[in-house]
């Protein structure tokens, strides 16, 4: 080997180990920075030198986490996510990585997954009260109270002024219909915690169960007062309203819902209930409007096609009705209130054999479906099958006392079958709904 070809050699070694003492000098410093700005609450300075580090000591499970960290004080979710996922599986642990994973499945409804971080939350720190709340939380959604009602307790055990513990025992109870335990839960969470208008809410709805209504207004009302923009009480002060026939009102809280949508409301409900409302006020444009946003939001919203169907039905648009019908169909062939839609609508355009088709599977689904039994009970009039046609007219009276149609469409089953006297009572008490009725069944009124 020639004096050349060794000084050459010594030349490359000597950069080699210059690189290799620049690259441990550079990832010391960059974790040592990382670890001052995440201390510092400067996430993002935070993400940046941590990314710089991992890129050479990949295995470094605990500032996968930090990093971890820093996007999800940031918002950025799905990288918090990532990395999470990441540490958890290099071995790290710690009990809030694990529940904030188990939150992460719980909203994507991977109850599963949720339940597994949720487990290695309270394996990690079996001291942990959050933990074996969200455990009991997954269990609750699952139906099974039981076990919901076993990690409350735990829970309880290790923080008994857990507000939140407190609202999860209460909603135990609220849905397997003890309301007085129900009471008491929600009452602690509340004396623990005024300021959460969830609270307030549910304080509010258990006295609705109760029957004390002035109470439970009370506490529904001190929602808003704590919140302004909190939905769902809006929503029930808009159903209060609707019960008491004050649909002005309704309208009022409902867009207010609308206006301020936050996770725990649907607004494609609340623009379906609202539509409901301009429909009974004659405000046919509005009420389309709403199905159609409502729509634009859920494009596979089997019940705002349903609807709007529905609206061309009674205003006499059959080809609308079908339309939307067949749409709501298209997503649920088995949705009852679409069958018996179409079925109404063929049954106006004279195919007996189509319509009776949809209804029957309609009322294989739903006996009470008023739509269907109407539908059903003209089919036999119209073959004139009145003491048949009779008994779907006296079911549809039994579900929706005040249904004008029912009374005038039993009434003629009464008149053709000679019984004038209880015919007579069905016309009248039609034309009581419906005064539009008068001149047609003033005729064959026997007085």
């Amino acid at each position: 080997m020639t004096a050349k070809t060794i000084i050459t050699l010594l030349s490359l070694l000597l950069t080699f180990y210059s690189s290799l003492s620049f690259s441990f000098d550079s990832t010391q410093t960059s974790f040592e920075n990382g670890v001052e700005a995440y201390n510092n609450d400067n996430f993002k300075e935070a993400i940046e030198y941590f990314s710089v580090y991992l890129k050479f000591a990949t295995m470094h499970d605990e500032i996968y986490y930090l990093r971890g960290n820093s996007y999800f004080e940031l918002k950025k979710t799905e990288e918090a996510i990532t990395d999470y996922l990441k540490a958890s599986e290099l071995g790290f642990k710690d009990e809030k990585m694990f529940v904030r994973l188990g939150k992460y499945y719980k909203e994507k409804e991977s109850n599963s997954n949720a339940l597994k971080f949720f487990q290695k939350a309270v394996e990690t720190n079996n001291n942990f009260a959050e933990g074996y709340m969200e455990i009991g939380n997954i269990y609750l959604i699952e139906g099974n109270v039981e076990k919901a009602s076993e990690n409350y307790n735990k829970a309880l055990q290790i923080d008994p002024f857990y507000h939140e513990v407190n609202f999860s025992m209460g909603k135990t109870s609220f849905e397997s219909g003890d309301m007085n335990t129900a009471l008491f839960h929600f009452r602690t969470s509340f004396l623990l915690d005024s300021l959460n208008p969830k609270f307030s809410y549910f304080l509010g709805k258990t006295y609705f169960n109760l029957n004390d209504t002035v109470i439970g207004l009370n506490y529904i009302r001190n929602c808003i007062n704590i919140d302004s923009g909190y939905a769902p009480a809006y929503i029930e002060l808009a159903e209060l309203k609707i019960e008491g026939k004050y649909y002005d009102s309704a309208v009022y809280f409902l867009t207010k819902a609308i206006d301020y949508p936050g996770t725990e409301i649907s607004v494609p409900y609340c623009l379906r209930k609202r539509s409901d409302l301009y429909f009974l006020a004659g405000k046919d444009t509005p009420a389309i409007n709403d199905l159609n946003l409502a729509i634009s939001l859920n494009p596979t919203d089997t019940n705002a096609y349903y609807m709007k169907g529905l609206y061309y039905y009674k205003g006499g648009n059959d080809s609308a009705a079908l339309l939307n019908s067949e749409k709501s169909l298209q997503m649920n062939a088995n949705y009852s209130p679409a069958l018996s839609l179409r079925g109404s609508v063929f049954l106006n355009q004279n195919k007996f054999s189509e319509a009776e088709s949809d209804i029957k599977k309609a009322l294989s689904i739903n006996p009470k479906d008023t739509l269907a039994l109407m539908g059903m009970g003209k089919i036999l009039l119209n073959n004139d099958e009145y003491r048949n046609a009779f008994t779907y007219f006296d079911n549809v009276l039994k579900v929706n006392p005040g249904s004008s149609a029912a009374y005038e469409h039993r009434g003629i089953c009464y008149f053709n079958l000679g019984l004038y006297k209880q015919a007579t009572y069905d016309f009248e008490k039609a034309i009581s709904y419906d005064p539009s009725l008068k001149e047609k069944l003033k005729p064959f009124i026997v007085k």
